[in-house]
């Protein structure tokens, strides 16, 4: 407010006297004006209850002791009356106003939780439920009076599962792997001649050169599904293995006892066991065949999935139900979620191992992919033996490698194979090894290489001028590569013409360690200059792919390589290089 003396109200522009201010207060405000007023006032009023009432996000994982995600648990908020469910990782998200709530978090089999959060931001909340070990999962069934079993069946093999994995402990084991595929798109016709018919058991040849196999011999450590390791003792691959499964057993984890099956080389979505309390409403389970053995009953139980979710699976399991244990599964994993299959399946055998417990001893994978008119089938077989329960491995025994290969595995003979083999092979089988060794004899002998060397270290017009003339020594082990002579002079270059020189070398040993180098210089005409750059790299643990390398160089860079072709030409986007560099790989 601006005080003013009367009389001088020239002295301060701007200002109003008493007259005007009295007529100003006595003045009716026009309907437009108080309009904007009212306006206003409801604009203002309106963020200052918005700015009260601002949802904020709390999200987190539900998990048991084993760390174990839990689908499906109900997250509720008590003041609200209201929740969420968690999803098929365990995770969840409510929207909050701000203010203080009692979180309760509940799930068959879990002692349910309650937490009092205080809310006025984003917040992150994470919650480990408790085994519920008073719970009689039995009683629950008999109330609903469902006369089909199958689920108070699961119920209880679901309360004994805790005993089943805590019986083998850290263990280790020897696993025998055998996959092999076929490309059917190479089938032989039939024929329509009369009289002539396929045998089936006759392979042709064109059959054989696209089939697939691999045999491995793993020892394998495992003390939690963060703690495990395994050696490759022996490896025998034949033909194109690269999309062969289950060629290491850290490709995918599929016991039923886990909360999760999880299989992140063939599909990032984990899927729901329905061995576990989440898989009660993740499926429907119903009994399919009844079989005594002595005293016991076998159950075979099919499982289907309900609407609830699609990260689950679909097949049967087979229970005993005084042991309350998995003897056999077979079950398939939707395809929506395999981004490289159209149909995969997975059976399994378990077994009392050591009076002790009961463990998966053979694993079979049968899957196929569809390309065009064709289809890649596969099969891989997985057997477990000689277990040692209980182990105890030493502290950091378990490093960053899971996975390791020594050099004797590639160099196996057959006497090897023949002792750790424990799953026959087929006729089929022992045919391709026939025709793939014999292969491998021919390609490989000294007059076959000795030919394919003197073929390709023939000097001859084409290669010296156009393709660039290569040396190969193969009982040296090593390549010497040349440039043709049409790159040497380069008439077009930035400051002119230049005449260019590079050579390739390549050198490797019996331990497959191997060094490589490139050189070369570049003198340019006109500014009398010389450019030019050498790399050097050396592998120095083939096991696994540790290398070094450096270079040192001085060339013209492009400082915007992806720009327009005209302004690639610019002076303004061409500088000299000068760089030192040093590198370093290793694989885990």
């Amino acid at each position: 407010m601006m005080l003013f003396r009367p009389g001088n109200e020239d002295e301060y522009p701007g200002t109003l006297n008493k007259e005007l201010l009295f007529a100003h207060l006595h003045t009716k405000p026009s309907p437009h004006r108080m309009k904007r007023t009212v306006t206003l006032s409801l604009l203002l009023l309106f963020l200052h209850v918005a700015a009260y009432s601002q949802a904020h996000k709390v999200f987190g994982k539900v998990v048991n002791k084993q760390m174990e995600p839990l689908a499906f648990a109900s997250v509720e908020v008590r003041e609200l009356k209201s929740g969420v469910i968690t999803k098929e990782d365990g995770t969840f998200e409510l929207q909050l106003e701000q203010g203080k709530y009692e979180i309760i978090i509940s799930m068959v089999g879990y002692l349910p939780m309650m937490v009092a959060i205080m809310v006025d931001k984003d917040h992150e909340q994470n919650f480990i439920l408790a085994d519920d070990e008073t719970k009689n999962l039995s009683e629950v069934v008999i109330k609903a009076k469902v006369k089909d079993r199958a689920e108070e069946i699961i119920r209880k093999l679901i309360s004994n599962k805790e005993n089943i994995l805590a019986a083998s402990g850290p263990y280790s084991c020897n696993v025998y792997i055998k996959a092999t595929q076929q490309d059917s798109a190479y089938r032989i016709k039939k024929t329509n001649q009369p009289g002539k018919q396929n045998n089936p058991g006759q392979e042709t040849e064109a059959e054989l050169a696209r089939m697939a196999m691999a045999e491995i011999s793993v020892k394998l450590d495992y003390a939690s599904a963060q703690q495990f390791k395994e050696e490759r003792i022996g490896v025998n691959k034949r033909g194109e293995v690269a999309n062969l499964f289950y060629l290491s057993a850290t490709e995918g984890n599929f016991n039923l006892y886990n909360n999760l099956i999880k299989a992140p080389s063939i599909s990032q979505i984990p899927f729901i066991s329905p061995v576990s309390y989440s898989g009660l409403m993740a499926y429907r389970f119903k009994t399919i065949k009844i079989e005594r053995t002595g005293k016991q009953k076998i159950y075979t139980i099919s499982i289907k999935p309900r609407q609830l979710s699609n990260a689950t699976v679909e097949g049967e399991i087979t229970i005993s139900d005084s042991l309350w244990a998995i003897l056999h599964c077979r079950f398939s994993l939707p395809v929506f979620h395999l981004p490289e299959y159209d149909f995969f399946e997975v059976e399994q055998q378990y077994d009392y191992v050591d009076t002790t417990a009961w463990m998966i001893t053979r694993q079979k994978f049968t899957y196929y992919s569809k390309y065009g008119k064709g289809k890649k089938s596969g099969e891989t077989v997985a057997v477990f033996k000689d277990f040692e329960l209980n182990k105890k491995f030493s502290k950091g025994y378990f490093g960053n490698a899971v996975s390791i290969t020594a050099q004797e595995a590639y160099e196996k003979d057959s006497l090897f194979w023949n002792k750790t083999r424990t799953e026959p092979l087929t006729n089929k089988e022992i045919k391709f090894i026939h025709y793939k060794d014999s292969i491998f004899n021919v390609t490989h002998s000294k007059a076959y290489l000795d030919s394919l060397d003197a073929a390709t270290n023939r000097i001859t017009w084409k290669n010296a001028l156009f393709l660039g003339q290569t040396f190969n020594n193969h009982e040296r082990e090593r390549r010497w590569l040349l440039p043709p002579l049409v790159s040497v002079f380069q008439p077009f270059n930035f400051g002119g013409s230049r005449i260019n020189l590079s050579m390739f070398y390549s050198k490797n040993f019996p331990s497959k360690k191997n060094i490589s180098v490139i050189a070369n210089a570049s003198y340019g005409i006109r500014n009398n200059d010389l450019n030019g750059s050498v790399s050097f790299q050396r592998r120095y643990n083939p096991l696994n792919g540790g290398t070094y390398s450096f270079r040192v160089g001085k060339d013209f860079q492009y400082i915007y390589e992806g720009d327009a072709y005209i302004n690639m030409l610019k002076r303004s986007n061409i500088y000299l290089n000068t760089s030192l560099g040093v590198g370093h790989t290793l694989g885990i």
